[in-house]
């Protein structure tokens, strides 16, 4: 004999709202438990990383350049419109800027290209703005260790379709602005120049919570944990940012048109090794930020002008990173309105030559607005 099965009620309108306050109220407790946690560790955290913790040096400001860029795609008949923009911000001004609009066919890892594209633009237009001027310190948007992998994935990419003996003709713009990236070595002059630091926003790492606190880890980061422990006014002492588990070879890539392809990657992955990490909180109202740079700036006197200046461009309180940097984002954020408008107006031009219908079938949106 079998037992039914019970009769699941019927589902009501309420049911859905109930199930998100449920789901937020899960996450509440979630959060509560890890702020008792911080908040109950902080002093033991705070001695076990007592010799790391200083008093941040101070020094002269500088001016500040920030360099960011964004990229977008938009659907067209049986391609995509890919447009990458790269901005330069000294201080409140837009001092430089490179654009790159391309038609894509349908192929796969399309992101990955267009984002490994739109990192070297950033690194060229740094290296071009380093070359300009003798003073000042740049910052570039992100962590140095993301711009290795962005590469990397493209130089990859790269790769694979360049060993099938003949490359598409899509890759024609890529291939050249890779070429000319390595051949006018802008990636070594930005790892080389004492004037350069990376402020990565979304900081992910976690390799102190792992160590000194694991049982909040997958659930803070390094930043969070350092913005519990610091004192404002406070800084921590530089680590490598490559640790020895963490692979940082660029792979696959072999330029045909430079025969030193080689020595050039060399030089590249031993700069690498000589950049570092600290994490800085300058104020009570802040938290602490991640600051990767060179080896040249660790030392007190030019630590001290980095961290000043990188002080005086929080201007806002809320705007939770250097103004140029916000400014130079915000910028390059209206790159997707601008594809948009060059997808329309192509649309609008077709349409008198293909009629309303046709053109709205080929190159219409395939979401709904």
């Amino acid at each position: 004999m079998t037992t039914p099965s019970p009769v699941k009620p019927a589902l009501t309108t309420a049911d859905l709202p109930a199930a998100v306050l449920s789901a937020i109220n899960a996450c509440v407790g979630a959060c509560r438990a890890t702020l008792i946690q911080l908040e109950g560790d902080r002093d033991r955290l705070r001695g076990a990383l007592a010799r790391r913790i200083h008093p941040a040096p101070d020094g002269p400001v500088r001016r500040l350049c920030a360099v960011d860029g964004a990229h977008a795609m938009a659907p067209a008949a049986g391609a995509t419109f890919a447009a990458i923009a790269a901005v330069a911000v000294e201080d409140a001004t837009l001092t430089d800027q490179d654009v790159l609009v391309q038609l894509m066919p349908p192929v796969e890892e399309l992101e990955t290209i267009i984002g490994g594209a739109r990192t070297v633009m950033e690194l060229r237009l740094l290296a071009k703005r380093i070359r300009a001027t003798t003073s000042g310190l740049f910052i570039l948007d992100g962590s140095f260790y993301s711009v290795l992998l962005e590469i990397n994935r493209l130089l990859v990419r790269h790769a694979q379709d360049a060993r099938r003996g003949r490359m598409a003709a899509w890759w024609t713009p890529f291939d050249d602005m890779l070429t000319a990236f390595f051949a006018d070595e802008d990636w070594r002059a930005v790892l080389s120049s004492r004037r350069v630091i990376a402020h990565p926003k979304l900081a992910t790492a976690a390799d102190d919570v792992a160590q000194l606190a694991p049982h909040l880890s997958g659930t803070v980061t390094d930043r969070t944990l350092w913005s519990t422990v610091l004192e404002p006014g406070e800084y921590t002492l530089p680590v490598p940012l490559i640790r020895r588990d963490r692979p940082h070879l660029l792979t696959g890539y072999r330029s045909p048109r430079l025969k030193d392809f080689a020595e050039r990657r060399a030089v590249i992955e031993q700069a690498y090794g000589q950049l570092y990490v600290i994490y800085y909180r300058p104020d009570a109202a802040a938290p602490a930020y991640r600051i990767e740079l060179p080896s040249a700036l660790i030392a007190r006197e030019p630590l001290g002008a980095v961290l000043a200046t990188f002080r005086a461009a929080l201007r806002l309180g809320a705007l939770q990173e250097p103004l140029p940097q916000f400014l130079a984002d915000a910028i390059c954020r209206q790159t997707g309105r601008a594809l948009e408008a060059t997808a329309e107006g192509a649309r609008t031009l077709l349409q008198n030559e293909f009629g309303l219908s046709l053109v709205q079938r080929y190159l219409g949106s395939y979401r709904t607005r």
